[in-house]
């Protein structure tokens, strides 16, 4: 019994632990949104088409923005959709 608890424990730990991190990087866009008087930033989105979806529960006042921090390590987030490469053998 008790080596299945130390064994619960351990895996919790290892879950709790493999969470999301700073290595992981920034995502791409951020939303302004309206809080009353103040403008927040969420900055969590990885599409555009995301934060635009959540836009909305904020009110016409919030809008999608470019995480600053993104742009200064990585440049422009890509908006195009991704072509899928199918492999043929010719």
């Amino acid at each position: 019994m008790r080596l299945f608890i130390i064994a619960a424990a351990v895996a919790g730990a290892a879950l709790i632990a493999n969470g999301p991190s700073f290595a992981a990087g920034y995502p791409p866009w951020c939303l302004k949104a309206s809080m009353g008087r103040a403008m927040v930033d969420l900055c969590y989105f990885q599409t555009f088409e995301r934060c635009a979806q959540e836009r909305f529960n904020y009110g016409n006042t919030s809008f999608c923005i470019v995480n600053p921090e993104y742009y200064f390590r990585y440049g422009e987030p890509d908006q195009r959709p991704r072509k899928v490469r199918r492999n043929v053998k010719h």
